[in-house]
């Protein structure tokens, strides 16, 4: 009998915090943090060789790109990205609405003003055609999400900008280890960033990473408030910034350094503990009557690597999302709403993820709309953001009939066959649930 008609749940193998912690933190990071505190070695303003160039150098090995720089947040590694690409007051960035704010912050600071596009309905990732039919005189970048483990679709993307010469920036704060057709997100744009902020794929409490291939644009970004390496850049035009910069100071802490540079020399490790767990989670689902692993672009790594399982209403009685879930739900297992009605902007009164209906751009009775050209300094020309429309992501319930699994850190193949007994369960009960009767 399904629990949620008062049977027995399907999951009972332990604590699930012990099995989707993330980040691992040990004695080690407790031990390279101490010592900083016991050799009065808290701040790099002394310079040598310490934690943050130890963090650069892992983060350019295990990228593939020639330079670094460490932030003190992944917001700010964005700022710098957008700005080593030449991004400047009146310029337009073009970027996706579904998403979070702190990816459109970096492009207020750069006094730029955000350009939304639409998402393709089966990456969530920004619509290559949308992203052409945006683009004006004044479109300087596109700032690409790589949304949860889904990556962009760079080779269009990045043949468009190459047609209209302009830069690409990659935000990759929230798919670390998402591969590309075999190369690094975070790689193949003109800059990126990723994000260390606790519960993203690489974590250290907080804090963020600038990367680039390009030597030009690496000074240039190193302009932007990191001023102590200025003296070593090779180009006089740059290096002759030193002693002064054209941002604040976004260096990294060494403690924050610290902690990252530990958790990378067990990054690769842990990582594919999650991938193995969640290919075998999802193969596992797949293979039980209404349900499979959605298919992903060809570029993709692999299909069970997303965090999503499709239901299918038709072979499970007709149920519904929200019935589904949460029958499995009361059987233990961890699942969401992957849906975009049930993704909030945070610290809103449970706003939906649309940055072009935020009260910022959309506005409201009270002005708040006034704030934005204030902020950017200029009255004309203005985006009328009460006129965008963006079809795909203003549809409530994208992506259909999925449902988000969590990913498990830990070996968890005891839990992973009860997570399958648990579906199982609800395949062969589908009749039951959604007459709300007892079942078998």
């Amino acid at each position: 009998m399904l629990a949620i008609l008062g049977g027995d749940p399907a999951v009972i193998a332990g604590d699930h915090d012990y099995y989707t912690q993330w980040p691992i933190y040990t004695e080690e990071e407790v031990e390279v943090v101490s010592s900083l505190i016991r050799t009065n070695s808290l701040s790099s303003a002394s310079g040598g060789y310490g934690p943050i160039q130890e963090l650069e150098d892992l983060v350019c090995a295990r990228w593939g790109v020639k330079y670094a720089i460490a932030h003190s947040s992944g917001t700010s590694a964005l700022r710098t990205a957008l700005f080593g690409v030449g991004v400047v007051p009146g310029d337009e960035v073009i970027t996706q609405s579904a998403v979070h704010p702190f990816n459109c912050l970096p492009i207020i600071g750069c006094g730029a003003v955000p350009v939304f596009a639409d998402i393709d309905p089966n990456t969530l990732t920004l619509d290559p055609q949308d992203i052409e039919d945006k683009i004006t005189d004044r479109t300087k970048a596109i700032m690409v999400v790589h949304w949860r483990g889904m990556p962009a679709d760079l080779d269009s993307i990045m043949n468009i900008a190459r047609h209209y010469d302009i830069k690409v920036v990659e935000d990759n704060a929230v798919s670390q280890g998402t591969l590309y057709r075999g190369r690094m997100l975070g790689s193949i744009g003109d800059s990126s960033a990723i994000s260390f902020q606790d519960g993203k794929l690489t974590s250290a409490g907080e804090g963020g990473v600038f990367m680039t291939n390009d030597a030009e644009v690496y000074q240039r970004a190193a302009t932007l408030g990191h001023y102590e390496r200025l003296k070593d850049l090779p180009d006089p035009k740059w290096r002759n910034v030193s002693g002064f910069s054209f941002g604040e100071k976004y260096r990294m802490a060494t403690m924050t350094a610290a902690v990252a540079v530990v958790q990378m020399k067990h990054w690769d490790q842990r990582l594919e503990t999650r991938k193995e767990n969640d290919i075998k989670l999802g193969q596992t689902i797949s293979e039980i009557k209404g349900f499979s692993v959605p298919a992903v672009p060809d570029y993709v790594e692999s299909r069970y690597l997303r965090g999503y399982v499709q239901f299918h209403p038709q072979e499970l009685a007709g149920i519904t999302r929200e019935r589904l879930i949460e029958a499995l739900n009361a059987e233990g297992v961890q699942v969401q709403s992957p849906a975009r009605k049930d993704s909030r902007i945070p610290h809103t009164q449970g706003q939906q993820r649309m940055l072009h209906k935020h009260p910022v751009f959309a506005g409201n009775d009270h002005g708040t709309e006034e704030i934005l050209w204030e902020v950017l300094g200029f009255s004309e020309p203005r985006v009328d953001y009460k006129k965008v429309s963006l079809p795909v992501t203003e549809d409530p319930e994208l992506p259909y009939d999925m449902i988000q699994l969590p990913s498990f850190s830990r070996p968890a193949g005891e839990l992973i066959n009860e997570y399958a007994t648990a579906f199982d369960k609800i395949a062969l009960n589908a009749n039951s649930l959604a007459r709300g009767s007892t079942g078998a």
